[in-house]
């Protein structure tokens, strides 16, 4: 069993020993880029815990000696360590998917094709089935995908509202996210996304119910930190987008953009203006907006495994994101026609399909992903003061997360402190 209580060896236990220590690791990976090797590698570490939170990452001689009566120990059995996992962009919350317009798709057919044949497709499609559903049964939806992401190594979930496409389905939607939280001890952050689609009718009938209805109750409920909006010729405008920014701005909610995916429509330069936490796919950004955005301290998240998914003609080109000086952050967008559940495969995504080194891939989905999601005070990086999210995975470097991207590594997931995947403890039904 890799986690295991113990009693210390070690000689009187300190005043106020850890609760938790995680020895015996090859590596244990800081993700700071300010070490000299850019991602703060120490070779034999260790980490301990206490309560919450990390109170001391280094060489376990020094960590030996907070080793208390009580304490519980991690043996790392020669893996690694990192921060637990963020994925800052998902649509989690949903019921059904759209794997129908997926193999459509595989076999040629574009949107007007699809159109064409008389079949229901994007956001839309998905609205059909999630509109009117109580938070209950789409928390139960969601759940096994978020345990799967939790056993996956990801600790930290952003989701989004916007299937339902009206106010009483966006609330029941962000309603839900809040009990997959309790249900599996993730965190999990809100956005409220209501212009994600554009009705065929009564657009600005549908924006002004938004802005005057559903944003306050939004932000009165607390079920969102961050209002998101889709920028695009086919959604959207640019004007429409920046009212609904202002109007959560006033409400107290952050500004993210879904935008520049398929043409550069300005989206970066609205962003910059609106203080935006991110921007988010941006394939088409310029190397200029891509300065804005570094400027304005704005991140860019983009999906490997979404562009993979979609087969996308423009995948991003993560080594030009990384050089810019931009914060680049990783996520799966999981959504109804990506169903994309491991921050493991987006690393494998990101080295092979986009150009990402090894260790940006690792920041990608650590300490920068928690930067897009306003997070990486508290959590994306192993110091001490900061939030107990820890992975151990069963691989020798963590280089090897990105080659072994079509398995789960994750062997124990460890969130505030609290172990909550142990994948190597005996089943009690096969007698190990």
């Amino acid at each position: 069993m890799l986690v295991r209580e113990t009693l210390a060896e070690n000689g009187p236990a300190l005043a106020a020993p850890a609760d938790l220590v995680i020895l015996g690791a090859a590596q244990v990976v800081l993700c700071d880029p300010a070490s000299p090797d850019g991602i703060g590698v120490l070779e034999g570490g260790a980490v301990a815990v206490r309560n919450e939170d990390i109170v001391a990452a280094g060489p376990a001689a020094g960590i030996v000696p907070l080793i208390g009566a009580q304490t519980r120990i991690v043996d790392a059995r020669g893996g690694v360590v990192t921060p637990g996992l963020v994925d800052c962009h998902t649509h989690l919350v949903f019921e059904g998917d759209r794997s129908n317009e997926y193999f459509h798709r595989t076999r040629g057919l574009d949107d007007a094709g699809l159109t064409a044949a008389g079949l229901s497709w994007g956001v839309p499609a998905s609205q059909l089935v999630n509109a009117g559903l109580p938070p209950e049964r789409l928390a139960e939806a969601a759940q096994l995908r978020a345990r799967s992401m939790l056993a996956c190594g990801t600790t930290t979930i952003e989701t989004k509202s916007g299937y339902g496409l009206d106010h009483d389905s966006d609330l029941a939607s962000l309603k839900a996210a809040r009990l997959v939280a309790e249900a599996t001890g993730l965190e999990i952050v809100g956005t409220y996304l209501g212009a994600h689609a554009r009705p065929r009718e009564g657009a600005a009938r549908y924006l002004d119910r938004m802005i005057a209805d559903t944003i306050p109750a939004v932000a009165a409920g607390g079920l969102a930190e961050f209002c998101d909006v889709y920028v695009d010729p086919d959604v959207f405008t640019l004007d429409e987008c920046r009212r609904v920014l202002t109007a959560a701005a006033d409400a107290g909610l952050v500004a993210k953009l879904h935008t520049d995916a398929r043409v550069n429509i300005g989206g970066a330069r609205l962003a910059a203006e609106m203080g935006a936490a991110s921007v988010d796919h941006g394939n088409m950004l310029s190397d200029d907006d891509l300065r804005v955005l570094a400027d304005a301290g704005t991140s860019v998240a983009f999906f490997p495994g979404f562009d993979w998914a979609v087969n996308h003609p423009r995948p991003v080109d993560g080594r030009r994101f990384a050089c810019s000086g931009v914060n680049v952050a990783l996520a799966t967008d999981l959504c109804p026609v990506c169903w994309h559940l491991s921050q493991q495969m987006t690393m494998g995504f990101a080295c092979r399909l986009s150009g990402l080194s090894a260790e940006d891939a690792l920041l990608g989905v650590t300490l920068n992903a928690a930067k897009a999601i306003r997070r990486d005070a508290r959590i994306g990086s192993i110091a001490p003061g900061k939030q107990a999210d820890l992975v151990v995975f069963d691989v020798p470097d963590f280089r090897q997360l990105a080659f072994r991207f079509g398995t789960n590594a994750a062997a124990v997931v460890i969130k505030k402190g609290r172990v909550l995947v142990d994948a190597t403890a005996p089943n009690p039904r096969d007698g190990r």
